[in-house]
């Protein structure tokens, strides 16, 4: 018989639930689950998957799969930057493109000619197009960055942006463009400070406000970052550079974690790799088992080799640790 050829298993927000309801004894195999009980369940879920984040458990090798490149525009003056959804936080993301102004346009101009309207080099591998609705960032002449939203794109060189220029851009001056803006998020791996040639200066990291405090002692000058503070915050992280930036063509490039997606219905897919999937449905089982079911020995042990396999995933970036009470 031959094999299935296939390599896409996954399973919703509904299924590990009915499945951790079902090994409790809750439900039987096939019933419905009732829908309070399902609603329960997948607060219980959210809750843990969001418990999970950053590297609280000594083992951020595990959420490698939530690993994302997350740059950061830098703005003339401008030491403090808050990365998250809203609209009003800083020009961060996961995605972006980069051209060039191709002829020179006034101030309160709207209709951009643009170098291309897709970008296979800031991303190689990948092309990058200009869509309606994009965030799109000109440099101008005065050394700032003007920000805007894309109202439409045409004939391939063309850009019109909703908002007018606020000063002169030259020919040659960067555009950057993208669609969504990065999420808040709970860990930082690396950073470092890209320049318009894309060459690397790794940048040091504060996570201690008194160690940046004590380490950066001219914190408002003009200059190149060499260092940031990151400190996540309730809806947003925010990004402190030792330095206020005097170059808005240089970008910060940071290696985060990002957070658990939200399980918002129970048709969404668990937003995990496959060798999760065991793990998650034991560590829900084992919250529920306190308002449904019986936990016995053999849950529990269970549920520990399905945590020890999944703490152990991709042990080399695993972070050895030891608590008190622990012998070797």
């Amino acid at each position: 018989m031959p094999t299935s050829n296939s390599w896409d298993y996954n399973r919703t927000s509904g299924q590990i639930i009915t499945a951790a309801l079902e090994d409790l004894g809750a439900v039987t195999a096939g019933a419905t689950v009732p829908s309070l009980l399902s609603a329960m369940a997948l607060t219980r879920l959210n809750l843990i998957v969001k418990q999970y984040q950053g590297r609280s458990d000594g083992s951020p090798g595990l959420k490698i799969h939530t690993r994302q490149r997350v740059t950061l525009f830098l703005q003339e003056g401008q030491q403090t930057y808050l990365i998250g959804p809203a609209s009003t936080d800083a020009r961060a993301t996961t995605r972006n493109g980069r051209t060039t102004i191709d002829v020179a346009e006034a101030s309160g101009q709207t209709v951009l000619s643009v170098a291309a309207t897709t970008d296979t080099t800031t991303e190689p591998g990948t092309t990058i197009t200009m869509t309606a609705a994009d965030i799109i960032g000109i440099e101008l002449d005065d050394g700032t960055i003007h920000w805007t939203t894309i109202a439409s794109v045409s004939a391939g060189d063309t850009v019109t942006v909703d908002d007018g220029i606020a000063s002169a851009a030259a020919v040659g001056r960067y555009v950057w463009w993208f669609t969504s803006r990065a999420q808040r998020f709970p860990y930082i791996e690396s950073a470092v400070l890209r320049n318009e040639d894309r060459n690397d200066i790794p940048l040091d990291i504060y996570t201690d406000t008194n160690q940046y405090d004590l380490g950066v002692p001219s914190k408002y000058a003009d200059g190149t970052p060499s260092s940031i503070l990151v400190e996540p915050l309730r809806i947003t992280t925010r990004i402190t550079l030792d330095s206020q930036p005097t170059d808005v063509t240089d970008t910060i490039v940071l290696t985060v974690y990002y957070p658990s997606e939200d399980y918002d219905g129970t048709g969404d897919d668990v937003a995990f790799p496959q060798e999760a999937l065991m793990f998650l449905t034991m560590e829900l089982e084992f919250a529920l088992s306190r308002h449904v079911g019986v936990w016995t020995p053999q849950h529990e042990q269970a549920r520990q080799e399905a945590r020890t396999m999944y703490l152990n995933l991709n042990p080399e970036n695993t972070t050895a640790y030891f608590q008190p009470g622990e012998s070797g």
